[in-house]
């Protein structure tokens, strides 16, 4: 052995050049640092079945540009492998994962090759046969592999769902021992039974080797990270994730076992601005506690890079540059700017870094993840107002800085929605009558106040992109698409002359028999129409109003659009035209008649006012929708109205007399 020893040391005095250190488990896991999963992409059982096509070479590029250190690919090799002896992987199936760790490891990124979804497995471990199958998968991926950068490492089996702790551990044994024959220093993770919880991390058998690394999963709490309900950012919250890092450091220390966090990550559907502190967090937590991480990437649900496009979302800084000395505890408020009504957004944070260097704030408009520059503040500054938004946008911003050594430190980004305390008109001026009416100049207030949608996003966002109509472009102009019964909009109209009207309404639809209606709220009027199939959603045809003129009362009105159709169609304009020979000198008065108790629950009195009132006046209620549920004629001043059949919602009462009509609004409660 002696002389055995001192020609090895011969050989590296002689041949320095020849050799090259071993990676150690430690140096590997700082180096991998930040990474990213390939996910929902070689796991399935064919390439391409899930929701991502095939892997390929540019998603790396993307990686590189994004600043990852470590990839992880995960390969489910049970519909590539035979089911008798010698269990022969096919090779084609090979040759492809081995192209895609190539592209992976040619640019320098450790990648992590594994088991995924092998269920075969795991729900029928006590079967020799299938024991043998798998034992023969990693004897061939092992020899394929032998010969690659130290920088791959071999993780025995993602998430072994349905075996047991025993079951598991014998499983690494087993798994290590068939790399060793013929990787006998190759880095190769492990981790616990079930979803590899940090739980099931510590109940696994300690392996005994000096190239391993543990791994575990965390997607807690998975209510809100995987199902998307309610919100996470309390202090409770923040330490229930930190007790789960301190519970692997600790482990990790006293084992001398570093540690790779696989995978963590939160579905779109969760609350935005908890979904950023929550990766904010995580990410945090694993570069103080010394972790190599790989969020969570399937291209769906819990989706990073956009794969149709290469581009990145608004995790991916946190994911590349967010530190221990990050700006934290960023919050963003709807408010007013001082000494005046006009809408401000107010973004706060906690400044942790010291740098004599400028924070960044940018900025995006709606759902969009086009941020602009808008200002540049002070390095110790924590906070920053924005007085240019609009009532009812959404708006989301974010920061960065740079530490004194050039290190670009950033945020996590805050998205707010423009409080509506009141609707005011587009541009902040009523629309004319006559005139042509663009469906997207609707009033400014928001959801419950200028419209209904039944989906927050403005789908093709094509204009007024924060905010939930479905405006899209066409033609160097903008349409409304997406329609849905129940769905309605409001415009602020000031009609200038009394009289008789028509509209022409310009529509598209592959589809006939849709429906909508233009009510008027303040005169209970409405403009009924039926469309037809154009035959294209972009084929624009104009129709006329179908129940024939409709009177309009000059002044400032109210105008919804209620889709009443299931039947979909566009809307570009609608043009108001006026008979010039139908003026009328009827009134509107506000002051003719008062409504109380106003909410009510059971009856409502009408009370006219001396001044107009006459034994032939007619008082009819309307839904807010347009729809005439009663008429009484010939009233008396007073009259008790009997509530007590309508649904709970917002009604019109209209009071008509020779010279006069009066609207106003009833609420009903239940």
């Amino acid at each position: 052995m002696k002389v055995l020893l001192n020609f090895t040391l011969i050989i590296f005095i002689l041949f320095p050049v020849l050799l090259v250190a071993q990676i150690s488990p430690e140096q590997a896991v700082e180096e991998m640092g930040r990474g990213i999963n390939l996910g929902n992409t070689l796991e399935p059982p064919f390439e391409g079945n899930w929701n991502n096509g095939p892997a390929e070479e540019v998603y790396f590029d993307a990686y590189e540009e994004a600043g990852f250190s470590n990839v992880r690919i995960p390969v489910r090799w049970d519909e590539h492998t035979g089911d008798n002896s010698p269990f022969t992987i096919d090779s084609d199936w090979m040759d492809r994962v081995e192209e895609v760790v190539d592209w992976g490891l040619s640019r320098g990124f450790y990648i992590t090759l594994n088991g995924h979804h092998e269920d075969w497995l795991k729900n029928n471990y006590s079967n020799p046969i299938l024991q043998d199958r798998y034992d023969a998968i990693w004897e061939q991926v092992a020899e394929r592999f032998k010969d690659k950068s130290d920088k791959l490492l071999f993780e025995i089996i993602n998430e072994p769902n349905g075996m047991t702790v025993a079951e598991v551990d014998d499983l690494n044994e087993r798994i290590l021992g068939i790399i060793r024959e013929t990787n006998p220093t190759r880095l190769v993770i492990y981790g616990g039974n079930m979803y590899a919880n940090a739980e099931q991390l510590l109940d696994a058998q300690i392996l005994d080797d000096d190239y391993i690394v543990a791994y575990y999963h965390s997607y807690d709490p998975w209510s809100f990270s995987g199902q998307g309900q309610g919100t996470w950012g309390t202090d409770f919250d923040y330490q229930q994730v930190t007790n789960k890092y301190n519970l692997v450091k600790n482990w990790s220390n006293e084992n001398s076992i570093p540690v790779h966090h696989s995978e963590f990550g939160a579905v779109h559907a969760c609350d935005f601005n908890s979904r950023m502190r929550i990766y904010a967090h995580n990410v945090e937590q694993c570069i103080t506690n010394g972790f190599a991480f790989s969020v969570w990437d399937d291209g769906g649900n819990f989706g990073i890079l956009n794969r149709t496009n290469n581009t990145w979302p608004e995790v991916k800084e946190i994911l590349a540059h967010y530190h221990p000395d990050s700006p934290n505890e960023i919050f963003s408020t709807s408010t007013t700017t001082p000494n005046s009504s006009q809408p401000a957004i107010l973004v706060e944070w906690n400044n942790r870094i010291t740098s004599t260097n400028s924070i960044i704030i940018e900025r995006s408009i709606g759902l969009s993840d086009n941020y602009i520059e808008v200002a540049t503040l002070p390095g110790d500054a924590t906070s920053y107002t924005d007085s240019d938004v609009i009532i009812a946008n959404t708006y989301t911003y974010r920061m960065y800085t740079t530490r004194d050594d050039g290190t670009l430190v950033h945020g996590y980004p805050t998205r707010v929605k423009v409080n509506a305390t009141q609707q005011l008109p587009f541009n902040n001026s009523p629309l004319l009558i006559p005139g042509t009416i663009e469906v997207e100049e609707y009033d400014y207030g928001g959801q419950g106040l200028a419209y209904n949608d039944t989906e927050p996003e403005n789908i093709p966002g094509g204009y007024r992109t924060g905010e939930g109509v479905d405006i899209g472009a066409h033609d160097n102009g903008y349409i409304l698409e997406y329609v849905e019964n129940g769905e309605w909009i409001e415009y602020t109209v000031e009609v200038e002359e009394s009289g008789m009207y028509n509209v022409t309404a310009e529509v598209a639809s592959q589809v006939a028999d849709g429906s909508f209606n233009l009510f008027f709220i303040q005169s209970t009027t409405a403009f009924e129409f039926e469309t037809p199939s154009t035959g294209s959603w972009t084929a624009f045809e104009n129709i006329t109003n179908t129940n024939n003129s409709v009177s309009l009362e000059a002044g400032t009105q109210e105008m919804r659009l209620n889709i009443t159709s299931e039947n979909p169609f566009n809307i570009d304009r609608l043009i108001f035209s006026l008979d010039p020979e139908s003026t009328s000198n009827i009134l509107l008065l506000d002051d003719a008649m008062k409504i109380y108790p106003n909410p009510a629950y059971d009856y409502s009195t009408i009370e006219i006012n001396d001044k107009y009132y006459a034994s032939d006046l007619e008082l009819e209620v309307y839904k807010i929708t347009g729809e005439k549920i009663s008429t009484f004629e010939n009233i008396d001043r007073i009259t008790k109205l009997d509530i007590q059949q309508y649904s709970a919602g917002i009604y019109i009462v209209k009071v008509t007399g020779k010279e006069f009509i009066s609207e106003q609004r009833m609420i009903v409660k239940k």
